[in-house]
């Protein structure tokens, strides 16, 4: 059993290190609209992570992927999403001259709305929860508790990643306040990577 839970922890903390869309939304808006965003963005994202495992605790998740129809369209909202965030992470001069004190409490829930959307719309969350999870629940012990504790703990553990990765970025935006031109190039990176998510997601 305990070797399972190395193994699980092992490959939980890969995925989570993993740059992909969730981690990038989290540090966009983090970079926008300030740490307070950024936290709502990664609070957000675990209410969708949330969502898809008590779908697959129940045993729902499994009518999904057998329905070709429903999975193909989670996917295609997924990707039109992303490019959706792709065209709204572009810099711009208000951005700019926006103030991170000035962060409005609709801008926070906002955030938190779009990190739940960016995880409900990603149907590989999906995947790994009905074909990955249960590899590590022991055969013995096949209860329903021991799936919520192992998708209980990978929801934590990914949100303690993404406030690492919120807190870090907004101390790399202010060390950049003095070099502008590379502040301007990363302000890019955002959208260069929703943008290439959604595309390839479509395929």
């Amino acid at each position: 059993m305990y070797s399972n839970l190395f193994l699980f922890a092992v490959v939980v903390l890969t995925i989570h290190l993993i740059p992909g869309p969730t981690m990038m939304y989290c540090i966009n808006s983090s970079l926008n609209s300030g740490k307070s965003s950024g936290v709502a963005a990664a609070i957000g994202a675990e209410i969708g992570n949330s969502f898809y495992i008590l779908l697959t605790g129940l045993g729902l998740s499994a009518l999904i992927l057998s329905s070709t129809t429903i999975y193909s369209g989670i996917k295609t909202l997924g990707s039109i999403y992303l490019i959706y965030l792709a065209y709204k992470s572009l810099p711009s001069k208000k951005t700019k001259n926006t103030q991170i004190s000035n962060t409005t409490t609709a801008s926070k829930t906002s955030k938190l709305l779009g990190g739940v959307m960016i995880n409900i719309t990603n149907p590989k969350i999906l995947l790994f929860f009905i074909t990955l999870l249960p590899q590590f629940v022991p055969a013995d012990q096949k209860d329903v508790k021991i799936f919520f504790l192992l998708g209980l703990a990978f929801s934590v553990s990914s949100f303690m990643v993404s406030l690492f990765v919120v807190f870090f970025s907004h101390n790399i935006k202010h060390r950049l306040k003095n070099s502008p031109k590379i502040s301007k190039t990363i302000s890019y990176a955002p959208s260069i990577i929703f943008l290439l998510a959604g595309t390839f997601s479509l395929i």
